[in-house]
């Protein structure tokens, strides 16, 4: 094998495992970092009470929670909600001052103007609360369908002097419509179809890259294989995450000096510049809210097109079913059984790493931590991408569209079942592929029903 060869096989394993590794959809939620100031945290536990199915009659119980508490003597609140939703009707001393001593615990509720006050101190003079815990605990009925925010309207922390302690609050949120978001099935779609459209253009020149190989049926089965060995190494073997992270650089890095050397008639000069300016701004500003909400979905939406076009040519039609299967039967047991999958980009995200796209569900659900989002694995984007350049081969690109569709419908569906009921991390390659298969077997099976034809006498 040719040192060129070579070095074109090395890049095709490394890009594959780098955008197959992370293929969980993580449900809508509000994420809150605490305790990383001097100030003692107030949240609602759990942050985001969504839940369709709970009716009016029914119940749900809220904690008030505080984390980072130094010396805590004594608090007053004040606590609202939309009483034309909810009403509260229970309210009781949480366990966090009963582990320092006596307490004295008060509250009144107004379900007219929507609105709790509650105040607690300790009877020693002495006394005062640390760590964390649950203040209050909070008991609501459901009146209707809606949304609301459960906020703190007005607080008072202070220690054993009568001193005012410092605090930040997070409002609560609860809501029991019929939720639904457009957002990631359009931009899975868009995507989808930016990769079909566009690996025509680029085929022959990413084959000449790689020699005209395309995988074998072992090689499909050995690739799955080796994902799954490398998401238990991640997840258990903490010492690879430096690897894990220079491997993606490396990869992604070598993803786009590619493509701008192929495109800029081999001149590696401008070649190196896309790649080059990837690591300064992964160096200099992944810290920032700015690498946070942008740069790495910017990032991670061209890496999806980029691998898609990269590697798609590599697969046949009967490669490209056969690791369908397999990968979504790995994608089960590993985010639904085991957890692995979730817990492996996890460690990814913690890095920085642009292996997740995350958007705003729209319509926009505003918690008090901040609007809902939802995150799929840049794998997901890699493999509807698959499907639909393989599926515009074999059958035409009016066709692929048709499948594209019928992904993004399949995805929409499935969304709604976790937005309202499950709320938890579910295999996007599962979402997908129960779009497109079907229409795709529907199409084997037309091609292969014989036709009759009746003899005219």
């Amino acid at each position: 094998m040719n040192l060129r060869k070579l070095a074109v096989m090395t890049a095709i394993c490394l890009l594959t495992v780098a955008c197959l590794f992370f293929l969980s959809i993580k449900p809508a939620g509000s994420s809150t970092e605490i305790g990383e100031s001097n100030k003692i945290t107030l949240l609602f536990s759990p942050l985001a009470a969504i839940n369709h199915s709970a009716v009016p009659g029914q119940q749900f119980a809220l904690n008030v929670s505080a984390y980072d508490v130094k010396s805590v003597h004594g608090y007053r609140m004040r606590i609202g909600y939309d009483s034309n939703l909810i009403k509260c009707f229970s309210v009781s001393e949480g366990r966090l001052f009963s582990n320092f001593g006596n307490t004295t615990f008060l509250y009144t509720i107004d379900d007219t103007l929507g609105e709790i006050q509650a105040s607690a101190n300790f009877t020693s003079p002495e006394a005062v609360a640390t760590g964390n815990g649950s203040l209050i605990r909070l008991t609501f009925s459901i009146l209707g369908s809606g949304e609301t925010k459960i906020g703190f309207q007005e607080v008072s922390l202070y220690d054993s002097s009568g001193s005012p302690l410092p605090y930040v609050t997070i409002d609560g949120y609860f809501n029991n419509k019929l939720n639904v978001d457009f957002a990631m099935p359009i931009v899975l779609s868009l995507v989808t179809i930016a990769s079909v459209f566009t690996f025509g253009k680029v085929e022959g020149k990413m084959k000449s890259l790689s020699d005209d190989r395309e995988f074998r049926i072992q090689d499909v089965v050995l690739l799955v294989g080796f994902m799954s060995v490398m998401v238990f190494l991640i997840v258990f073997v903490r010492q690879i995450t430096i690897i894990l992270m220079v491997m993606f650089l490396f990869a992604y890095s070598m993803l786009l000096f590619t493509f701008a050397y192929v495109f800029s008639k081999n001149r590696w000069y401008i070649g190196i510049l896309p790649p080059a300016v990837f690591i300064l701004l992964y160096v200099f500003v992944r810290d920032s809210s700015i690498w946070t909400l942008y740069l790495s979905n910017i990032y991670g939406l061209v890496f999806a097109i980029l691998i898609t076009l990269y590697l798609a040519g590599l697969f046949t039609w009967k490669a490209t079913a056969i690791f369908g299967v397999l990968l979504t039967g790995m994608d089960i047991v590993l985010v639904l059984v085991t957890g692995t999958m979730v817990q492996a980009a996890q460690t990814a995200m913690s890095l920085s790493l642009p292996v997740l796209v995350t958007l705003p569900l729209f319509p926009l659900i505003a918690t008090g931590a901040g609007f809902s989002m939802l995150s799929l694995g840049l794998g997901d984007f890699f493999f509807a991408g698959l499907l639909g350049v393989q599926t515009a081969k074999r059958y035409g690109k009016r066709f692929a569209l048709l499948t594209v569709v019928g992904m993004a419908i399949s995805f929409f569906l499935f969304e709604v079942l976790l937005l309202n009921y499950l709320r938890q991390a579910f295999p996007g390659t599962l979402m997908i592929i129960c779009g497109w298969a079907p229409l795709v077997i529907g199409k084997e099976l037309a091609k292969k029903k014989p036709v009759t034809s009746v003899a005219q006498t």
